[in-house]
């Protein structure tokens, strides 16, 4: 991950800031987020953080799986910290209705932020359909470029920095 500042060109200050990883570019989100934990580096978060920024340059989203307690939270949380973006982790489960979530993704859609769905796999399966379908409409009208999105029969504005990330534990039998 490279950082570069446009010292000539650029006249708004927020796009400036530039951060490149392979063929994906991002401006910086100047969201302050205090002094955070630094996640240890090894190869597996290099090859993730290549995988997300990939992803997020495609207009996708990411989803780390794997065993519980292995980072995947924390590897969303800490690219998000790189890019200037407040990330805001949601723990899934049996709780979760589709109108909550609904009411979560038109906040995210708005402000721009990450939104890091924890255990995803631990929603009702009625539940995962319709979420699953809101985030395709979401990702949908991020690829298009579009300025509005249409979710729970309102027309909003959509902030093309915004990011939907979900982790899964394999195995879990809700």
């Amino acid at each position: 991950m490279r950082f570069y500042w446009d010292f000539k060109k650029e006249e708004n200050i927020l796009k400036k800031l530039t951060i490149k990883m392979a063929n994906s570019s991002f401006f910086y989100g100047y969201e302050y987020l205090g002094v955070a934990d630094k996640l240890v580096q090894t190869p597996l978060t290099d090859r993730c953080y290549l995988a997300l920024t990939q992803a997020l340059n495609s207009r996708m989203g990411g989803s780390p799986f794997g065993p519980a307690g292995t980072g995947k939270t924390e590897t969303v949380k800490q690219l998000g910290g790189q890019l200037g973006r407040l990330v805001i982790v949601f723990c899934c489960d049996e709780g979760f209705d589709f109108q909550a979530v609904s009411r979560i993704f038109v906040g995210l859609c708005q402000c721009g932020a990450f939104g890091c769905f924890d255990e995803f796999n631990r929603l009702e399966e009625r539940i995962l359909s319709a979420v699953s379908q809101q985030i395709q409409t979401i990702q949908i009208a991020l690829k298009e470029e579009s300025n509005e999105v249409e979710l729970i029969g309102r027309k909003l504005r959509i902030n093309s920095d915004m990011g939907i990330f979900i982790t899964m534990n394999p195995g879990y039998a809700g």
